[in-house]
């Protein structure tokens, strides 16, 4: 069942309103958007100051992820970590080989 408008004055107030609710609706769904966008990469920097990964006592292991702190390691709670210890190159560098062949002289 149609709505019947007998007056033309609420009509052109209902053609005007219901564009405006539209573009309202797509701004805020936008703006919406880009905040949350905002806040993921502001959280995703955030984590990447987590120093485990570069810590002397991190092991690697899924099992037991550090030696000194294993419930805060990897988290947010390990930014400032006392413990921390930054690892230390021991013995020479390991440069790799490179992977080309070279001809040997006949």
């Amino acid at each position: 069942m149609l709505l019947q408008v007998s007056n033309s004055a609420s009509g052109d107030l209902l053609a005007l309103f219901v564009p405006i609710t539209i573009w309202g609706v797509l701004m805020a769904f936008f703006l919406s958007l880009l905040v949350t966008i905002r806040d993921g990469i502001q959280h995703l920097k955030k984590l990447h100051q987590i120093p485990c990964s570069r810590c002397t006592y991190a092991t690697g292991s899924l099992y037991l992820k550090c030696t000194v702190n294993p419930i805060s390691a990897f988290s947010e709670a390990a930014l400032h970590c006392r413990d921390y210890e930054s690892q230390t190159v021991q013995g020479p560098i390991n440069i790799p080989k490179p992977r080309c062949k070279t001809k040997r002289p006949a």
